[in-house]
């Protein structure tokens, strides 16, 4: 306090508003940094919800290929199974509904219904067309990649009619 004391009513002013000066830059640099925080913050919650969404799509293709592989089930039982898995694998679960035609026989989810909101892929045996898998959402959702549906999703799609070509060859040959 000696010092200030010291200071003529000037130096004292220029001080003073030097320290007011300096305590305005330190609460600009902490809302800038909190600014930041909360960007970053927001950046991992989304990145978080898309990590959330590729697991949802791993463990569906696990689930998947241990239905294939279980010498138990017959044809009809392992694409209904399957089947029943691909909602819960999409984005929006609660809304999604699926179904797959093989041949003349369909298999669907419950509460299954065409709406225009529907991802198709063809099931191929040998390279011949011997049905097609599905997934539709019940009600319009935000567009995404590929209208409400993930790009992801749409690879994931592809890799189930594989599988259901898979099982459509091994389990009934034509």
């Amino acid at each position: 306090m000696r010092v200030l004391e010291n200071l003529s009513k000037e130096e004292l002013v220029r001080h003073i508003a030097q320290m007011n000066a300096d305590m305005l830059g330190l609460q600009a640099r902490l809302r800038q940094a909190t600014d930041q925080s909360d960007w970053v913050a927001e950046a991992m919650k989304a990145r978080t919800r898309v990590l959330n969404e590729r697991v949802k799509e791993l463990n569906c293709i696990c689930q998947v290929i241990r239905i294939f592989r279980d010498p138990d089930l017959r044809f009809g039982q392992r694409v209904g199974k399957i089947v029943d898995l691909l909602p819960r694998a999409w984005q929006y679960p609660d809304l999604a509904c699926a179904r797959a035609v093989v041949d003349a026989q369909e298999f669907r989810t419950h509460q299954f219904r065409e709406t225009p909101w529907t991802q198709r892929e063809q099931i191929l045996v040998k390279g011949y067309p011997r049905g097609c898998v599905e997934v539709c959402y019940l009600q319009e959702r935000p567009a995404a990649d590929e209208g409400p549906f993930l790009r992801e999703e749409r690879m994931l799609l592809r890799v189930i009619a594989e599988c259901l070509g898979a099982i459509c060859e091994t389990d009934r040959l034509p």
